[in-house]
């Protein structure tokens, strides 16, 4: 049976596993200690915080088609929030999420949908791949200088930046890759004693050094804690992710505080957490399927098309059918 190397267990790495395992001999490697990727939550007793992904939606049949055991077993749900847009701190829109296309959330975190899907699968944890070297099969070498050969296909599901970085230069979509810029995000988490009185649950942010506030608490079968989950502008995140980390944060409580017409620092729980590469620089981005059939090669993640969740399985999605004619 071919076997193959998918490096990476965030959705787009999880999903082409799950798309070709009844085709092939499937091996992850996840650099972090435990899978998800940016569908990332944060526990720090008795608070939790989706500090990466916030929800998603499901525009297109193949998504649906694959979320719907999820959402049988419970495993996602929807979040029906009160939403609003800030232009600075002065709402201008306004709307239940209710009212919308279904946004969904993991439930009781939103890593939940990836340890879903990584059941049953061959994972290595803790485990940061740092080249790829071919002789008539591939081989990887880890961190550790670990070994792990005979693959027939590596599939890299990293992000663009770091792909490059991995990926040879004789990878055909090397420079197509290097062009796909990423940008930077902070994410604040704020947990309090006792709830605060807000007109939302969920809250876009213009002209503002904030582009997104959420009552985390408030998604589907999270604890009572009150939380708050705050994300940076892509301006602000790219022009001060090396800067120092209590600055940055006490900057975006401040800003928070600004925006909502409520001090948010005496929170008795603050932590703040720096995504080097969180966004696509441009969100309209459609990219072709990154498989080289000559190296046996190939590349996907959200990056690819637009940032979104629902853009990493697609990306996954639309590699595995390309890949599954090499194969069969």
């Amino acid at each position: 049976m071919t076997k193959i190397a998918i490096i990476g267990a965030g959705l787009s790495g999880l999903s082409a596993a799950h798309l070709l395992k009844d085709y092939a001999d499937i091996m992850l490697f996840e650099k972090a200690r435990g899978v998800s990727g940016r569908m990332s939550t944060r526990r720090a007793e008795p608070y939790f915080f989706d500090h990466g992904a916030q929800y998603f939606t499901a525009r297109t049949k193949p998504f649906q088609d694959f979320i719907q055991p999820l959402l049988d077993q419970g495993i996602i749900e929807r979040w029906n929030a009160r939403y609003v847009k800030f232009r600075g701190n002065q709402i201008v829109e306004r709307k239940n999420l209710s009212d919308e296309e279904p946004s969904y959330v993991g439930v009781p975190g939103m890593n939940q949908v990836a340890k879903f899907l990584a059941q049953g699968l061959d994972i290595h944890i803790n485990t940061r791949i740092t080249s790829l070297n071919y002789q008539d099969k591939w081989q990887l070498t880890d961190d550790q200088d670990q070994q792990y050969s005979g693959f027939d296909w590596v599939i890299c599901t990293a992000p663009s930046p770091q792909a490059v970085e991995l990926l040879p230069d004789s990878f055909v979509y090397h420079s197509d890759i290097k062009a796909t810029q990423m940008r930077a995000c902070f994410s604040l988490m704020l947990g309090f004693e006792h709830n605060l009185s807000l007109e939302f649950e969920a809250a876009h942010v213009t002209d503002s050094d904030v582009s997104w506030i959420a009552v985390n608490s408030n998604k589907p079968k999270r604890a009572d804690d009150f939380t708050l989950m705050v994300h940076s502008s892509e301006e602000y995140a790219e022009a001060h992710i090396d800067d120092d980390r209590e600055k940055v944060m006490q900057h975006l409580i401040s800003e928070t505080s600004r925006i909502i017409g409520c001090d948010v620092s005496p929170a008795n729980y603050k932590t703040i957490h720096g995504w080097r590469y969180a966004n696509n620089d441009k969100r309209d981005q459609i990219s072709s399927i990154f498989l080289d059939q000559k190296h046996k090669l190939a590349a996907c993640g959200d990056w690819c098309l637009g940032g979104r969740v629902e853009g990493a399985f697609t990306a996954a999605y639309n590699l595995a059918l390309k890949l599954k004619e090499s194969i069969l």
